[in-house]
């Protein structure tokens, strides 16, 4: 934890991509690979990588390949992203190969589309597309580059406790509180990011305080933390279609604020499948991320 609050002293990249320790093995011409090594940190009670460490690794790849045409250090939201997955659980580490396809034509506000493919142990997990558009970073906010746009920079030392400041405090605390609170039930990664949804008479709710921890490089929570938020309070609506076939997300503002406010309603519960609708707001109501998603029951094979 503390080498990942030392390298997040430097303008570029977010806490949670450091805390992740993703990687960038490969950038080409017109596609990159991004890396993540799975470890106790990541994973969920069942032994896989967590849907929403899994989800900032597809984000960022797919944020990542836009950023081989635009400038250096330019900040980009995302708009739209997806992902389809192959049932095949992610219980190694994992390797996503992100591609630019190019920039939507025409006369409307320039907005790239990318696509993707996401792998653990030599096998696909998920494929995923996205949609990115360039912003103006907020009042007061400088950007830099992404490490692996910085060539030659020497890796940040891990900070000593008595050089941490209030944020990183918080943080290093957060992180020894999900450590000693890690149970059968939670794990580590949704102590540590505060996401404890409970099932409801209709779907779903979950609400998770805006820590420094899940923050993004401009201060706003990480793109890839608001889908996985959405998907892990989803799943918890329909505990008998345990299976997440497809999820899809709409962003429509920051999630910013003390609270993050995460509703889930069950739209149909079938015998094979179910459909969820998932919304994300801020405390003060304002909309932040919308989201559909389609999960498959188990099928119990005869022997």
């Amino acid at each position: 934890m503390l080498a990942a609050l030392a390298a997040n002293r430097q303008p570029g990249f977010h806490l949670p991509g450091y805390f992740l320790e993703l990687t960038w093995p490969r950038i080409g011409k017109t596609d990159i690979e991004h890396a993540l090594k799975a470890g106790p940190h990541c994973r969920g009670i069942d032994g896989s990588v967590h849907p929403t460490a899994l989800a900032i690794l597809v984000d960022s790849a797919l944020a990542t390949a836009p950023r081989l045409a635009i400038e250096p250090g330019a900040r980009q939201a995302t708009v739209h992203l997806s992902i389809q997955y192959t049932g095949h659980a992610p219980r190694g580490d994992m390797s996503m190969v992100a591609r630019l396809e190019g920039f939507f034509a025409g006369d409307a506000v320039p907005h790239a589309l990318t696509r993707g493919v996401l792998s653990s142990d030599g096998q696909i997990v998920a494929y995923a597309n996205g949609t990115f558009m360039v912003l103006p970073p907020p009042s007061g906010v400088k950007l830099a580059p992404l490490p692996w746009q910085r060539q030659g920079e020497a890796a940040a030392a891990p900070l000593d406790l008595q050089d941490l400041d209030t944020n990183e405090r918080t943080v290093l605390h957060a992180a020894e509180a999900a450590r000693s609170s890690t149970n059968s039930e939670r794990a580590f990664i949704e102590h540590f990011w505060g996401i404890s949804p409970r099932q409801t008479q209709s779907g779903s709710v979950c609400r998770v305080k805006v820590t420094p921890q899940i923050g993004n490089r401009v201060g706003h929570v990480q793109g890839g933390l608001l889908f996985g938020l959405a998907q892990a309070t989803a799943s918890a609506a329909v505990p008998r279609h345990p299976a997440v076939s497809n999820i899809s997300a709409w962003y429509i503002s920051p999630g910013q604020g003390s609270v993050l406010k995460v509703r889930s309603k069950v739209m149909h519960a079938g015998r094979s499948f179910s459909v969820v609708r998932t919304e994300i707001r801020n405390a003060d109501g304002t909309r932040v991320l919308e989201a559909v998603s389609n999960h498959a029951a188990h099928v119990t094979r005869k022997p």
